[in-house]
């Protein structure tokens, strides 16, 4: 359970900074707000989520990418533990909004997402 849990961290991490990595590179580095929508939009593709749904997931992004911006601020290297913690807050929230079937798929959709990344990060996580 805490390996997935290390795994959807990273990954979250890592799709996060792969895009703000392609938007800098183009001139432009998308808001946490921009990205919160982008990750919103996604999940409501994939688990077919209710307008209700939508809103509450954009706010649990937002939260989410706000906390995330915070720890890179200031330079230096950012306390890693600290994505955990994030990570688990913002499941909770997302199991108190999705059905049992669309949390389920998110996480299926998430384990798929990791596997097209080469099997993950290592047997360290």
């Amino acid at each position: 359970m805490k390996k997935n849990f290390f795994k959807t961290a990273i990954l979250s991490l890592v799709l996060a900074c792969g895009v703000n990595i392609a938007n800098a590179q183009m001139g432009q580095m998308p808001s946490p707000e921009e990205m919160a929508k982008m990750q919103a939009d996604q999940m409501k593709q994939t688990v077919n989520l209710n307008d209700d749904q939508y809103n509450k997931v954009l706010v649990v992004y937002k939260e989410s990418g706000e906390k995330m911006r915070k720890m890179f601020e200031g330079g230096g290297q950012p306390d890693f533990s600290k994505f955990g913690e994030i990570q688990e807050e913002q499941n909770k929230k997302f199991k108190e909004i999705l059905t049992d079937e669309q949390y389920k798929k998110w996480d299926e959709y998430q384990q798929q997402m990791r596997q097209n990344m080469g099997g993950g990060f290592g047997g360290g996580f």
